[in-house]
């Protein structure tokens, strides 16, 4: 009889870690539509394709940084590296861009993708860096998502030390092309490009996963399944 009991008192909690994890995930969605709807009206189709594709993997609260159409044209993206390609192409914190120009000079930051970061650089010029990436759009998705989208001139290049995802190969058009052959009294030619000078530098290192809301929500609901169990058991 207890244990009847305990399984009834049980199903209200259950009710409502469901509905709860229900509207979490109802407003994520909504908040990723509507920055989708903001990169389309700034015409980052390309983009948009990619960021649908692997839409439910992709955190609340991620800053985009989003090459152009004719960058993505000449990047060789594998189907199974997509998710993979997104995460390194942002970060998992919403900036505007005044809060990136409201940082240090040379700020590191982590990107979504393990072993991946980025370094910030103002020039005098007025131009603001991502590493390599010029930000050539700002601001493209509003207020009313919790993400943040920015354009940039170009594809952000796996980790050079590090070996890419089996068959990924998210580069620029220069580095897909071949060298010229080399004279013969050269030196051979490295099939990588030369790292970006220290002025606009490529920066990685480790860095731990973000734990998502949704993650923690799971979680939440798995401890308390579990420990009503044990209690209708002890019971």
């Amino acid at each position: 009889m207890a244990n009847y009991l305990s399984q009834i008192l049980l199903v209200p909690f259950l009710v409502s870690a469901l509905f709860l994890y229900t509207n979490a995930q109802t407003e994520i969605n909504r908040s990723l539509n509507i920055a989708i709807q903001d990169m389309q009206k700034a015409r980052y189709f390309t983009f948009v394709m990619l960021v649908k594709m692997v839409s439910t993997k992709i955190p609340p609260n991620t800053t985009f940084f989003m090459p152009n159409d004719r960058m993505l044209s000449a990047a060789v993206i594998p189907e199974n590296q997509v998710l993979d390609f997104i995460l390194l192409h942002s970060i998992p914190s919403p900036m505007l861009y005044k809060d990136l120009l409201n940082l240090p000079n040379r700020t590191i930051l982590p990107s979504s993708q393990t072993n991946y970061l980025f370094k910030t650089v103002h020039r005098d010029d007025g131009k603001f860096y991502i590493n390599n990436a010029e930000l050539v759009a700002q601001d493209v998705c509003n207020n009313e998502s919790s993400y943040r989208c920015h354009g940039i001139s170009t594809v952000f290049r796996w980790p050079m030390h590090e070996k890419a995802p089996a068959g990924a190969a998210c580069q620029s058009p220069h580095i897909v092309a071949s060298p010229p052959a080399p004279m013969p009294s050269s030196p051979p030619t490295s099939m990588i490009s030369p790292a970006p000078s220290p002025e606009i530098g490529t920066d990685d290192g480790p860095q731990k996963s973000a734990t998502t809301d949704i993650q923690r929500r799971r979680l939440f609901v798995y401890c308390l399944v579990s420990s009503w169990l044990v209690f209708s058991t002890v019971i």
